[in-house]
């Protein structure tokens, strides 16, 4: 007799033991409990009837065959289609995170509407014995939707741990526009405050190269277009059309003038879109720094922390120091 210990009966759902009294459906094998099979009064597994196929071990999952059960068991991914293993949690092929048996528990309940309640508002620390992050999950609709964060969740060689203690405030958007870049390998974000706020957003992170550049364009620009203003007189426009108006006389300059204008423009959407790469480049190497000459874990956590975050400081000053520049500048111009 066929051996079917480790098998369900799929009425009952139980597990076959060596004693149990076990009969089969002589159509396609199938095996029930003898009293579980007169309950039913037929075999139920009517879809190996329906598609010829026998009963084996691989297709005995509660009822369903084995091509259900496989992709059950495996992670199908919902954009590409490609089957991942169950260990994955990013397709192997485009690189979507899948969707986990944790986040099936807390998000696809009827129970818990407010995706958020178990992990607190964003942003926070979540102290726990799951780590920092007890799972919480950044919401990124680029990555499709909650992105399973832990304490030593890989980030392109980094640990979310680590990147949350160097970005300091607003540690969940960043993590996930970082897993973005590194998973999706795209630089391309958006990021409203350095499109607005270049010159201050850059100095507020504490990426002060990047804070100088946008200042000093700023400056330049600025100058140069009260430079033209000037010269043409139109200091007694009060609205755009009349400064274009006087601006006309002139079609080089005006054409200068335009041509500057969409310069700027340009300059602020590129930083936009890229101040979020930006950042993480600059997370990576500064990590990496840290990782090098730190003599124990405590300093180096805190070395990162000290090294990263933001500084109202060093804003509050680069507004001050472009201001005075620009007070400077009007006064030698005039």
């Amino acid at each position: 007799m066929a051996n079917y210990n480790g098998s369900k009966c799929i009425v009952c759902g139980k597990i076959f033991e060596e004693k149990d009294d076990i009969v089969v459906c002589p159509e396609c094998g199938t095996p029930y409990h003898r009293d579980c099979y007169k309950q039913a009064g037929e075999c139920i597994n009517k879809e190996l009837h329906d598609k010829g196929i026998s009963w084996s071990q691989k297709n005995n999952f509660d009822g369903k065959t084995a091509e259900k059960a496989e992709r059950e068991e495996n992670k199908v991914c919902p954009r590409c289609g490609f089957n991942n293993s169950q260990e994955q949690n990013f397709c192997s092929q485009c690189g979507l995170p899948l969707k986990s048996d944790y986040e099936s528990q807390h998000f696809n309940d009827g129970n818990n509407q407010n995706p958020y309640s178990n992990f607190g508002p964003m942003g926070q620390d979540f102290d726990g014995q799951r780590g920092q992050f007890q799972g919480g999950q950044p919401f990124n609709p680029f990555l499709g939707g909650f992105v399973e964060i832990e304490d030593d969740t890989d980030i392109d060689g980094l640990r979310a741990k680590d990147i949350a203690d160097y970005v300091g405030s607003n540690k969940f958007y960043f993590l996930a526009q970082f897993m973005r870049i590194a998973r999706l390998k795209m630089k391309r974000s958006f990021n409203f405050c350095a499109f607005l706020f270049p010159e201050y957003y850059y100095f507020y992170r504490k990426m002060i190269g990047h804070g100088f550049f946008f200042m000093t364009f700023k400056i330049v620009m600025s100058v140069f277009m009260q430079s033209m203003l000037l010269n043409f007189n139109v200091s007694s426009a009060t609205t755009t059309t009349e400064i274009m108006d006087k601006l006309s006389s002139s079609p080089l300059w005006s054409g200068m003038f335009l041509g500057l204008s969409l310069l700027s423009l340009i300059i602020y959407i590129v930083s936009g879109m890229f101040s979020n790469f930006w950042y993480f480049k600059k997370a990576k190497h500064d990590i990496g720094e840290i990782d090098q000459v730190a003599q124990s874990q405590i300093q180096r956590r805190d070395t990162i922390a000290k090294r990263g975050g933001t500084s109202f400081s060093i804003t509050i000053a680069a507004i001050a120091a472009y201001y005075l520049i620009i007070r400077i500048i009007a006064m030698l111009i005039l």
